[in-house]
């Protein structure tokens, strides 16, 4: 009878572990197909109508991917705290995008006074201002020019956007990796993997717009966006991996550490949608121009895409 029930549990844990391994499969390959189609698609910058409205779309995504799943799933285990916590992910982001504005860039005269995000949209107008003219008055344009905010600033993402965007949903993949990773039977594992799937396969294709049109927008090369979609990628990997090799996790470590690591993520998440995605999207607008409806269309069709798949989730 013991002989018996020992080869049982063996044979659970092994069914288990064959779960979770096809977990690791289908999150990885999925999420790096998702997100790499934006990557390799045709030539973006020929369409900027569709992709300022994908960019909103995703907006829409990950707006409803912060307060509609993941602040619930927080609150669900730190009541008194979700929303303190939360805001402190949302300005933890901000004051670091203070200081990296506030950080000199090493340049002379007004170029050094200018946050980096700025600097690069500004430099190439103070080069052909230079170039027109060497007069007093030119001189004295340029500077107003660059102290000045200007459209081609709003078109261009903060320094910490893509990073703190690309940080916050690698935590959130790491976090939910976990989840499955210590599943004790594989119908758990493969009914997480299935509510997982539904939502990260749609946030990787934001994220390869995203990271895509910046690297379209600064001419950067299209390995560094294949990178970030991989880093991502590799959140839900890793994080189903660390579930497996640990036995048991300790019970204050659920309770408190991975509700406040996604609370703080949450919180990036929200900073990124409407601080720095929304206004640079919305900066792009024109006077007479619709583009500004079709962008609004897509903010509310991604949120209530996400939303109806976290509410989906959240009834299994």
């Amino acid at each position: 009878m013991v002989a018996s029930s020992e080869v049982t549990v063996l044979a659970s844990e092994s069914n288990d572990d064959g779960a979770k391994l096809l977990a690791i499969f289908i999150l990885g390959l999925g999420s790096l197909v998702c997100g790499l189609i934006p990557v390799y698609w045709t030539k973006q910058q020929s369409r900027p109508t569709l992709i300022t409205v994908l960019l909103c779309f995703g907006a829409g995504v990950l707006l409803a991917t912060a307060l509609v799943h993941m602040l619930p799933e927080v609150r669900l285990l730190l009541p008194k705290y979700a929303e303190v916590i939360f805001c402190v992910g949302y300005f933890l982001i901000y004051a670091v995008d203070e200081f990296v504005h506030l950080c000199p860039s090493g340049g002379a005269g007004v170029s050094s006074a200018i946050g980096w995000g700025r600097l690069n949209c500004c430099s190439g107008e103070s080069v052909s201002l230079i170039n027109r003219s060497n007069s007093i008055a030119a001189s004295h344009t340029e500077i107003e020019n660059a102290e000045a905010p200007t459209d081609s600033g709003s078109d261009t993402p903060g320094p910490t956007g893509t990073f703190s965007l690309l940080l916050a949903l690698c935590v959130h993949s790491l976090l939910e990796g976990l989840a499955i990773g210590v599943q004790n039977s594989s119908a758990k594992v493969l009914l997480l993997l299935g509510a997982v799937s539904a939502h990260k396969f749609v946030v990787a294709f934001c994220l390869g717009v995203e990271v895509s049109s910046h690297q379209l927008q600064h001419g950067g090369r299209r390995q560094s966006s294949i990178v970030q979609i991989v880093i991502f990628s590799l959140g839900s990997v890793c994080g189903i991996a660390i579930g497996m090799a640990l036995d048991g996790l300790d019970d204050t470590f659920n309770r408190v550490v991975i509700p406040v690591l996604q609370a703080v993520a949450g919180g990036t998440l929200l900073y990124v949608t409407v601080s720095e995605v929304l206004p640079r999207e919305r900066g792009k607008r024109k006077p007479g121009e619709v583009v500004g409806s079709w962008q609004l269309l897509a903010v509310i069709a991604g949120f209530i895409v996400m939303t109806f798949l976290s509410m989906a989730i959240s009834e299994q």
